[in-house]
């Protein structure tokens, strides 16, 4: 049974909840900040010395202990705290997920059933081959894929109904019926929630945000092709 959380712990926690994803070194900083705060007087606290000031080059394992204690205490919510090496900059990111597909999980999503189709849609295009895991899809491209993708869902009905990502019927219908403005809404907004990034290239090429890493790292790991996945298992 995992311990009580202190109060450092629930302030922490509640600051990743509201950012859902940060980069690990910025989570770090806040977490001195935390504990630093909470051991001063109010008086004491304008004037850190130097040797209470954060440093990258600190030794990282007492806030790897604090967050895996974070982690610990979410299993029960379904939750989990998670870190990874996201592949677009090569940067340590740490973050609260979703650690199954049950209802809490899909509340905490904040996505539509026709938003989570038009996301498998894209996702299956980018994890196509090596060539579209690494370098993205053509947002155009992949708008165009979702056009006739209802059609197809009928015709392949008798897929795998356990996968937590498996479209069913209803889902399908409501992406045949979005209009194309709605799916380029959508598509920026999974950009801005971190499930997919945008290249600033002509083709505006659609790759895997660091938030997909985070959320969705066995799914990735079970579909993505060969090469990608040698790359990804060191980094995930």
């Amino acid at each position: 049974m995992a311990a009580p959380l202190t109060q450092e712990h629930q302030i922490f926690l509640q600051a990743m909840m509201a950012n859902r994803v940060m980069l690990y070194d910025n989570a770090r900083r806040m977490h001195h900040e935390i504990i630093t705060s909470a051991s001063e007087s109010g008086a004491d606290r304008k004037s850190v010395s130097a040797s209470q000031a954060f440093r990258l080059g600190d030794d990282p394992a007492p806030f790897d202990r604090f967050w895996s204690d974070i982690a610990r205490a979410l299993r029960f919510l379904d939750l989990d705290m998670r870190r990874v090496k996201w592949p677009e900059d090569d940067k340590l990111y740490l973050g609260v997920v979703n650690k199954q597909g049950g209802e809490t999980a899909k509340l905490a999503t904040r996505l539509s059933p026709e938003q989570i189709a038009l996301f498998r849609v894209v996702l299956d295009e980018i994890l196509r081959d090596d060539r579209s895991a690494e370098r993205g899809v053509d947002v155009m491209a992949a708008l165009n894929t979702t056009q006739s993708f209802g059609t197809q869902t009928q015709q392949g009905a008798g897929g795998n109904t356990n996968d937590a990502l498996s479209l069913i019927q209803d889902q399908a219908t409501s992406l045949a019926k979005m209009s194309k403005v709605d799916k380029e809404q959508t598509l920026r907004r999974l950009c801005v929630d971190g499930w997919l990034t945008q290249g600033d290239d002509e083709a505006g090429r659609l790759r895997l945000g660091v938030r997909a890493f985070l959320e969705l790292r066995d799914f990735l790991l079970s579909n993505a092709p060969q090469r990608a996945k040698e790359k990804w298992l060191d980094m995930i």
